[in-house]
């Protein structure tokens, strides 16, 4: 063959192969082939934080009314046994190390029902869940190992420090947009806009290793990423049932570390903050849980007649007496934010008290005490709040007061005002006074 016709052969043969790629097209199946946002994804970012606050959370050295100290739990007769508190560390001096396996979101509201009890098999999952963001993710506040571990090849100590500062850990992820609904089931639902709500949060941990333990008064030995771990224990397992649960009512229950749920309320979904419009427009998803504030110490009795002591969540919902399991108590708020349009919010009337918060919630909500705010910041002199997108919003200053745990349990006072659509990333003011 005359060599002048070998690239016209050549890119004949290549277009040929992009038709027969493409022909999966024809028949609905697009959303199971590779789309370019699933494999460059410039679209959305992913961030994973560790406070009950949004913006601003609290040093570690603020924590506990400024002591810096740990929460204790009520111990005794009834309750927690007698722990050994040896050389007990301040918060911010802890090791905690994350290996969180992925971060998924979901738009099926009803198969969700019921904290996903619903979902049997591993047939109801695939159908029930988008998979955003499948890649485990190793972070370390420091390290565990002399030679190089996955925390340090990841970068996770500086995840690990934007996951408690507010910044926010970013979470290598897929951009779900390209799932989402075009205009006219938009159009035959009533909707004004194109894509798709989300009602599902999850985080899955693989492990979350306090370091503080002590079994008979001795050092608690264990491991993590497959590295032994002196003086640390492994939290999951503690968290994954409420105090009490009987082993019979384990086989119904979806353990609640596995993944720590966010379920969108009724009341949080009327001015949604889990739509991904449809467009190019970029975006960032925001998924927190309330851990840095929350750190407690427990005990329990083993079966070898010792007392454990070791660093869980603080008793928010779920009064822990010396039970094994002590979960119910960590909760998970995810949020999607248009940086190009969303605005910041400034609130004056902050009076610095280390056991206030200003939280800011939808106009519809009414529940200030059982969930985590939309966004939240400490109660201090020049309070800000970065992303807020269009809508009626609550800012309520909360106390926590009655039970102090780390956790704002009172209400002091609200007010209402509103973010409007136009004109964009501007900065707004609301005063309150908190406390």
């Amino acid at each position: 063959m005359n060599s002048i016709y070998l690239p016209v052969l050549f890119l004949f043969i290549n277009v040929l192969v992009l038709i027969d790629c493409k022909t999966k097209l024809d028949l609905g199946d697009e959303s199971n082939l590779p789309v370019i946002s699933t494999l460059f994804n410039n679209r959305m970012l992913l961030l994973l934080k560790g406070t009950y606050a949004t913006d601003s959370p609290l040093d570690w050295a603020e924590l506990n009314n400024g002591t810096g100290d740990l929460y204790v739990d009520s111990q005794g007769a009834g309750l927690d046994p007698t722990m050994t508190l040896v050389n007990q560390p301040k918060v911010g001096s802890l090791p905690i190390f994350l290996d969180i396996g992925e971060v998924r979101i979901s738009s099926k509201y009803v198969k969700g029902l019921n904290d996903l009890t619903q979902i049997r098999d591993t047939v109801d999952s695939n159908k029930f869940w988008d998979y955003i963001a499948p890649n485990r993710q190793v972070f370390c506040t420091v390290t565990y190992s002399f030679d190089n571990n996955t925390c340090t090849e990841s970068n996770g100590i500086i995840k690990a420090s934007d996951f408690f500062n507010g910044v926010g850990a970013q979470f290598p992820s897929n951009d779900p947009s390209a799932e989402t609904v075009g205009w006219e089931s938009s159009f035959s639902a009533g909707r004004a806009w194109f894509g798709r709500e989300y009602y599902y949060a999850a985080i899955y941990f693989r492990s979350l290793v306090i370091g503080y333990a002590l079994d008979g008064g001795a050092p608690v030995s264990g491991r993590f990423d497959n590295r032994p771990i002196i003086n640390g224990l492994n939290i999951v397992p503690r968290n994954n049932y409420v105090a009490g649960t009987s082993t019979s009512a384990k086989s119904t229950i979806v353990p609640k570390m596995f993944p720590a749920l966010y379920t969108q309320l009724a009341s949080q979904s009327v001015q949604s903050d889990m739509q991904i419009r449809d467009g190019f427009d970029p975006y960032i998803l925001e998924v927190r849980v309330n851990l840095k504030e929350n750190l407690m110490l427990h005990s329990y009795v083993t079966s070898r007649a010792t007392t454990v002591t070791y660093v869980g969540i603080s008793d928010i919902f779920y009064d822990h007496k010396g039970e094994g399991d002590a979960g119910g108590n960590l909760l998970t708020r995810a949020r999607i934010i248009y940086p190009e349009t969303a605005s910041s919010l400034t609130i004056s009337g902050g009076g610095n008290s280390l056991l206030h918060y200003y939280g800011i919630f939808r106009e519809q909500e009414s529940d200030f005490v059982n969930v985590l705010p939309l966004a939240a910041t400490p109660a201090k002199q020049g309070a800000k709040i970065k992303y807020l997108n269009p809508g009626t919003y609550k800012a309520v200053c909360l106390g926590d007061l009655v039970k102090q745990d780390g956790f704002p349990d009172t209400v002091v006072r609200e007010t209402t005002f509103n973010i409007p659509d136009y004109p964009f990333r501007q900065t707004y003011n609301v005063d309150l006074t908190c406390p």
